[in-house]
């Protein structure tokens, strides 16, 4: 799984943008810049002070990519509609090879009660590098990576992580070397058309989570995830890859590499 000697973390809020070094579990603070976000929706006007906070991240971040830097957006970003979040979140990934996270405010509320808890403050950031993410869905090939997704699982589970799917890499024997393996827990296959009903059952799960992780290790992406891409950036989820990933046909907005070990 990759990881990074440390990384960038960057709060976008209603009156600033606060910059940290996030290095062996601990929080640095680099810069806190007053910018007043005061447009409704994703105008001109406020693509211009994105970029202007972007062209001068590199002086005190270094590299800017999707492994190195992490993006996280409250206040007036979670007021936009859909529409101009989806607008904002691919500017900045076409123009900068960023994921913009508009963090949803009961996830914000999630980080604010483990910052009181444990550092007696209610900062989004450090709250979320205590705890990143409530529930995940994990998605991979199960043919070729059930080691590694096994390994990712524990590692989210040992941080209280809820994993919503899979909920155990236990085989039905029967279905290994089949086009379509099942479960511990799954029922056989009335027919081939039944293993939509699967799919759409693990895929639903993504609406519940506050992250989807894809191991692939290797950059390797297997059929079967390549397919339920399309519906994650439908559903605008945040999307993590453990390795950078190969063969993509159309970049979409990622990131790559968790915040721990």
């Amino acid at each position: 799984m990759l990881m990074t000697e440390e990384k960038v973390i960057v709060h976008f809020f209603t009156n600033g943008i606060c910059v940290y070094r996030l290095k062996n579990g601990t929080l640095e603070p680099l810069k806190h810049e007053y910018v007043i976000f005061e447009e409704t929706s994703v105008t001109d006007a406020l693509l211009q002070k994105v970029d202007c906070f972007f062209e001068c991240l590199e002086e005190c971040a270094g590299a800017i990519n999707n492994e190195h830097i992490r993006l996280y957006a409250t206040g007036i970003f979670q007021k936009f509609e859909q529409y101009d979040q989806e607008q904002l979140i691919t500017h900045v990934f076409v123009d900068y090879g960023l994921y913009f996270n508009v963090i949803p405010p009961d996830l914000e509320q999630f980080y604010k009660e483990k910052s009181e808890a444990v550092f007696g403050s209610q900062n989004i950031v450090y709250g979320l590098i205590l705890q990143e993410f409530r529930r995940v869905v994990i998605c991979g090939s199960f043919q070729q990576h059930l080691e590694p997704i096994g390994q990712v699982m524990d590692i989210l589970q040992k941080r209280n992580i809820s994993v919503l799917s899979p909920w155990t890499t236990k085989i039905v024997p029967e279905t290994l070397g089949t086009d379509f393996i099942l479960l511990e827990g799954q029922e056989p296959l009335k027919n081939k058309r039944d293993a939509w009903k699967h799919k759409l059952i693990h895929m639903n799960k993504f609406r519940h989570s506050d992250a989807i992780i894809v191991c692939n290790p290797d950059g390797y992406v297997g059929r079967g995830t390549m397919f339920e891409f399309g519906f994650m950036v439908a559903i605008s989820k945040r999307i993590i890859f453990t390795e950078r990933p190969i063969d993509l046909s159309i970049p979409f907005p990622y990131e790559v590499g968790l915040n721990f070990e």
